[in-house]
């Protein structure tokens, strides 16, 4: 097993999308932090009041794109090598699918993991330094980052099970992308035409949010309560891992 995860690490590192992902989720956790800093120290100095809910959206936006990207490196790396067909020779060099799939989803999942501290890294040191000592680090700030990283290692999941599913980046990609501004809502409004309510509160997207800052904003009521919440985002990624792991395993290969 050291010998596939060894194979993995280098088949990740020698290509170079690995760090170009890491670049866009990083410049928008700096301008989300710069930005909820200005929206604060503005508010505070025109109403006055509490603005701690203002200034922590600026990480919980960080962490949301730190999520995507992790999701989306997932599913290009997964997918990738059905697409250049160099998965034929590590099933066949291998003692069996299942290792060489563990193997690859565990790697990219620390890689994702990696994607989420360096994106909340550098959004707590732009807080830091725009807020002019509005933020400090805290008990809640750090448990919202430890649930940040868990929802990025649950997308990292959803991505290389969607990877898997498909045999392609392309779909799983542009469905992950395409999902968080306009499918959830679309599929939300369908169903709520039918006469179906109560699903956004089911649905990734919303859970995700709930995950990360829940415990962070004023009216809590709003999102999915604890500790519902991580455990249905935790099925998605199970489901979408599952589904994918099997398609894998039942798939002809060339």
């Amino acid at each position: 097993m050291t010998t596939l995860l060894t194979a993995e690490i280098r088949k990740v590192t020698t290509l170079k999308f690995w760090w170009a992902l890491a670049i866009p989720p990083v410049l928008v956790g700096v301008c989300a932090s710069a930005i909820s800093s200005a929206v604060a120290t503005t508010t505070d100095e025109i109403y006055g009041g509490e603005v701690d809910g203002i200034i922590v959206a600026g990480l919980v936006a960080a962490l949301v794109s730190a999520m995507i990207f992790a999701a989306v490196f997932s599913a290009v790396n997964v997918g990738t090598e059905f697409r250049h067909d160099t998965i034929t020779t590590s099933f066949l060099t291998a003692a069996g699918r299942d290792r060489v799939i563990a193997a690859k989803v565990g790697v990219t999942a620390l890689f994702a993991l990696g994607y989420g501290l360096v994106v909340a890294s550098f959004s707590i040191i732009g807080l830091l330094l725009f807020t002019g000592g509005r933020f400090a680090l805290s008990g809640d700030i750090v448990a919202s980052v430890a649930a940040g990283l868990f929802a990025v290692m649950l997308w990292s999941l959803i991505g290389s099970g969607l990877g898997l599913l498909f045999g392609s980046p392309t779909w799983p990609s542009i469905a992950i992308v395409a999902w968080f501004p306009v499918g959830e809502m679309i599929v939300v409004a369908i169903l709520s035409g039918l006469g179906i309510d109560g699903v956004w509160q089911l649905t990734p997207s919303t859970l995700t949010i709930s995950v990360i800052g829940a415990g962070s904003f004023d009216d809590p009521e709003l999102l999915p309560v604890w500790p519902w919440a991580p455990i249905g985002l935790t099925l998605w990624a199970l489901g979408a891992l599952a589904a994918g792991w099997y398609r894998t395993r039942e798939r002809d290969i060339d």
